[in-house]
């Protein structure tokens, strides 16, 4: 009777090792997975954005304050359309930056606890998968935010590298003129 308590009880005891095991594996995928977010995301985000911000602002009172013309140049005024339009997602860009930075490291402090957590078996052991699953859901948000900002953000660097330059030496030059 005895063998059978203790082949129980090992029974018993080496299955939630296996699910601990297990549960550790899933939240170290999660947190490489949000590292490796971290990593694309700090190779490409924009430090300067309030530069930018101000480069755009300073073409565009240049332009209007100097800038006078007695015909309608078409081909200018979408220029000029499509340039405000890139100065009014500078806004925008910077929230998302700001708010993916935050969410990226809330998710690895989250997924650095709950894995100490497993590892040292604290709290609800039963609920481990359900943390593991909210957290997963977590990462998924954190991706779609990503994804979002590197589309943004391309969208924003093909204006701004297609418009700026062109605009900068004119906006510079009719101020030279007058």
């Amino acid at each position: 009777m005895k063998k059978y308590i203790v082949v129980l009880l090992l029974f018993s005891i080496s299955c939630s090792d296996f699910d601990q095991e297990k549960q550790e594996k899933s939240v170290s995928s999660l947190s490489a997975e949000v590292k490796t977010f971290k990593k694309e995301f700090e190779a490409i985000k924009i430090d300067s954005i309030s530069d930018l911000k101000l480069s755009t602002y300073e073409v565009e009172r240049r332009i209007k304050q100097n800038y006078y013309s007695d015909t309608i140049d078409v081909s200018f005024g979408r220029k000029m359309d499509d340039f405000k339009r890139m100065r009014r997602m500078i806004g925008p860009l910077g929230k998302e930056q700001g708010r993916l930075k935050n969410s990226i490291n809330e998710e690895l402090l989250q997924l650095t606890k709950l894995l100490s957590d497993i590892s040292k078996g604290y709290g609800k052991r039963e609920s481990y998968n359900e943390y593991i699953q909210f957290e997963k859901n977590k990462v998924t948000q954190i991706k779609v935010l990503y994804d979002e900002y590197v589309k943004m953000r391309a969208q924003f660097l093909e204006m701004y590298n297609e418009l700026y330059i062109e605009l900068d030496t004119f906006s510079k030059s009719i101020e030279v003129k007058q």
